[in-house]
């Protein structure tokens, strides 16, 4: 009857510490699946550069939601690069947003 206790208190420890370390894992794919999903751009499209709520984001033309938001805050940017920023600078392929994108989170 011990062994079986001491059986079943290892066996739900056991359970316990599992799901402890598989569960976070297993979220942390699946957020990184679906952030893969959405920071893909399409590269035929041109793009808008702007802020969004006080960060740098990336626009599909035409979109109302950013693709994409960096965690670059634009009131660590010097003035002009802010006005640029509210404006929407204009990018006409993907090699230029990644330069532009180089440029202001560098």
């Amino acid at each position: 009857m011990k062994k079986f206790v001491i059986g079943s208190y290892c066996f739900v420890l056991l359970c316990v510490v599992t799901s402890f370390i598989a569960i976070p894992l297993i979220n942390q794919k699946s957020v990184d699946y679906n952030n893969s999903q959405v920071d893909t751009p399409n590269v035929s499209l041109s793009y808008i550069v702007k802020d969004f709520n006080g960060n740098i984001a990336v626009f599909e033309a035409e979109a109302s939601a950013p693709f994409r938001v960096t965690g670059v805050s634009t009131s660590t940017l010097p003035k002009a690069d802010q006005e640029r920023l509210q404006d929407g600078i204009p990018v006409a392929n993907q090699a230029e947003l990644v330069a532009i994108l180089e440029d202001f989170c560098s």
